[in-house]
């Protein structure tokens, strides 16, 4: 299992940040090569047990990431959102924690994944890492601007 730490500033407000992350539905045009399959919903109709599954991959060749939220509070006032989601899929393995909080300019985003991938031997985590972290960090930043 490796992890990684993405943070992202952004001038949007944390109710914003926290409901253009968490928006399944714009994650098709956001994410190459990346179809959220089951689950498309809308960051408010997220709650702790809803499952989702996003499949990457081009025709037939691909695997699905099946999600399951473990608990989610949206940012309220001076508070912070916090989401705790599983990945039991069959390729990835592991869990994310989401940070959604206010600072002067807007919010700051803090996403922590632990990942395991089938088949990477754990000597080579350094190379997932390195990956995840390039790809979410850009995933992430479209989000935040609304792509």
């Amino acid at each position: 299992m490796a992890t990684f730490r993405v943070w992202v500033s952004s001038a949007v407000p944390p109710d914003e940040a926290w409901r253009r992350v968490l928006d399944l539905r714009a994650h098709d045009r956001v994410i190459p090569l990346t179809r959220v399959t089951t689950g498309r919903s809308a960051a408010a109709d997220l709650t702790a047990g809803s499952r989702f599954v996003a499949r990457t991959g081009m025709g037939p060749v691909g695997f699905d990431d099946a999600m399951v939220v473990e608990s989610i509070t949206p940012p309220r006032a001076a508070e912070p959102g916090s989401a705790r989601i599983r990945k039991e899929g069959k390729v990835v393995r592991g869990s994310i924690d989401l940070h959604v909080q206010a600072t002067p300019g807007g919010s700051a985003v803090s996403w922590t994944q632990d990942i395991d991938v089938r088949g990477v031997p754990r000597a080579l985590g350094w190379l997932t890492v390195g990956a995840s972290r390039a790809a979410y960090g850009w995933a992430l930043r479209r989000l935040l601007r609304g792509d």
